[in-house]
């Protein structure tokens, strides 16, 4: 556990632990610039938390990213590994010209306040992205929340929490299934709601779309091509 506090410029917080290995970045304070590079760089672990206290805590990349070898680390928060986000407090994240919060495998957020701006999406995984609570403000020029790998895979699930979203593209987009349990909804973008198959059992969603509402679409032969509503 690494509680970190203070400002700092072209500062990398890096991971790179044994991948059996938990590890937890508490941030208390933080505020970091970068011109290309991201704020926080997660190699290997087995998984990573990033916690908030009762903070205000701000990451922002105002330039290109700069690859890495074959990583490609366009997020101001980049994960190889799992990572979960929560807390109390808030964090600002600010890119210019690429990503959020990128993480290559399994994506959970139980908490917080996150404020992000981005030119890409705002929060992107490969495999899956489960949110359980939080108070989401999100602008974008690409989509809220991504989730989708080169095996026609990816999920979101959605249990609860407060969302605006602001997107240029979708405002919530899963390649395979997006649930919707709970939480209220207030998305403007040229989609709301995209993925194969979508199920909504609960919550309160507000769309303002240019294109579609909610949009099933094939990307995946692995589930049917439905919307379903169950409730909400």
């Amino acid at each position: 556990v690494y509680t970190i506090n203070g400002s700092a410029e072209n500062c990398t917080i890096r991971v790179n632990a044994d991948d059996s290995v938990k590890v937890q970045l508490v941030l208390d304070g933080v505020d970091i610039e970068n011109e290309d590079f991201p704020a926080i760089y997660v190699l290997s672990a087995d998984k990573l938390f990033i916690t908030t206290t009762e903070s205000e805590n701000t990451l922002t990349v105002s330039g290109q990213f700069t690859a890495d070898g074959d990583n490609n680390t366009d997020a101001v928060i980049y994960s190889k590994d799992d990572i979960v986000l929560n807390g109390t407090g808030t964090l600002n994240v600010t890119s210019y010209y690429g990503n959020g919060i990128t993480c290559k495998d399994d994506m959970k957020l139980t908490g917080g306040t996150y404020n992000i701006k981005a030119a890409l999406d705002a929060f992107e995984a490969n495999d899956t992205i489960s949110v359980y609570d939080g108070n989401f403000n999100i602008t974008t020029n690409k989509d809220g929340f991504h989730c989708e790998n080169d095996e026609a895979e990816g999920s979101i699930t959605i249990s609860d929490g407060t969302f605006t979203i602001n997107g240029g593209s979708d405002g919530i987009q899963a390649c395979a299934v997006l649930q919707i349990d709970g939480g209220d909804f207030n998305i403007t973008a040229a989609e709301g709601l995209e993925a194969t198959y979508i199920v909504i059992n609960d919550g309160n969603i507000t769309i303002d779309a240019s294109d579609d509402g909610i949009n099933a679409v094939t990307n995946t032969n692995a589930y049917e091509t439905a919307i379903v509503f169950n409730g909400g």
